[in-house]
């Protein structure tokens, strides 16, 4: 099993790999931060527009509802973010693979490498 964050589930979402998504796992805040990134592709950077902006968070929204759901714990998310330097959102993504003992799936650069050297990590464009 595989727990995706917030960038893995935008870029499978975009290349067509649905597949991908409702197999997988992620944590409660990945709906919160694709709304974000959503939003920031309509009002910030123009690349899609509104209607656009609300038939993908249609179909995201329901294809993170499809995917299992891990719950973070906040106290672990908070150690490894004060150890590592990640942000707290960063961080309980990771936790949640590593308790989880899912392997994770990521496309921020700066979380993929800490990701690497403490469990199993790979780029969305490798699945």
């Amino acid at each position: 099993m595989k727990l995706l964050d917030a960038s893995a589930i935008f870029n499978l979402f975009q290349s067509g790999k649905f597949s991908e998504l409702i197999a997988g796992a992620t944590i409660p805040l990945a709906r919160y931060e694709i709304g974000n990134i959503i939003w920031k592709n309509h009002k910030i950077r123009n690349r899609i527009s509104k209607d656009e902006a609300k038939e993908s968070g249609t179909v995201l929204f329901e294809l993170i509802d499809s995917m299992e759901q891990i719950v973070p714990s906040p106290a672990s998310a908070l150690s490894l973010s004060l150890e590592k330097g990640l942000t707290f959102y960063d961080s309980s993504y990771l936790i949640s693979a590593i308790e989880s003992g899912y392997e994770f799936v990521t496309d921020d650069l700066k979380l993929y490498k800490i990701a690497n050297s403490k469990i199993a990590t790979r780029k969305s464009s490798e699945l």
